[in-house]
């Protein structure tokens, strides 16, 4: 179903943000799949503009300079219209990033519970901030920064719960039905 021309939202991007693991990036490709627009990742965009992963940028030039990547990136997609971009799980931590995405779309958050995130976390090797982390030690780190995230998530304009509870098609069914009334 190709119904771009005839949402609220045309002409605005869609940012899917939360906590890594959250499913942003597999629920941002199937909605902007609905829709019939463009999907990106800003951690793909981020890799592609420094010429190798987010592991390796973490770990030869640290984590601030990877979020100064990531701003310069969405410096860039915030001149965009109509696309779904999935967001990096802190990228809603610096003040200008959050003016830039919420002046050129609309906003929202995944969540999942905590125990939910670590298991799909541990299952993905490439995430620099919980290598080398056992599942104990990942679940502590997640819930600690949770709770400092969790202020900027919620200031998103729409928050739904991923818990693996229904497919993927039905989620982004339930997200796009949800936006149509609210909007």
């Amino acid at each position: 179903m190709k119904v771009y021309h005839q949402l609220p939202w045309h002409g605005k991007n869609v940012y899917f943000l939360g906590f890594m693991g959250s499913g942003k990036s597999r629920i941002g490709n199937a909605f902007a799949d609905l829709l019939g627009w463009p999907f990106h990742d800003t951690d793909d965009l981020v890799e592609r503009q420094a010429g190798k992963s987010i592991g390796d940028i973490f770990a030869e030039e640290g984590e601030e300079r990877f979020r100064d990547l990531e701003t310069s990136i969405l410096e860039q997609v915030a001149s965009w219209k109509n696309n779904v971009i999935a967001l990096g799980g802190g990228a809603v931590l610096r003040d200008i990033n959050w003016k830039l995405i919420t002046g050129s779309g609309i906003t929202i958050c995944l969540t999942a519970p905590p125990e939910l995130l670590s298991d799909r976390i541990g299952r993905n090797h490439h995430r620099p901030l919980m290598s080398n982390l056992d599942e104990e030690e990942r679940l502590k780190k997640i819930n600690r920064m949770l709770e400092q995230r969790l202020p900027y998530y919620q200031r998103a304009q729409f928050t739904f719960e991923s818990k693996n509870d229904r497919s993927v098609s039905e989620f982004v069914r339930y997200i796009f039905e949800q936006l149509m009334e609210e909007l």
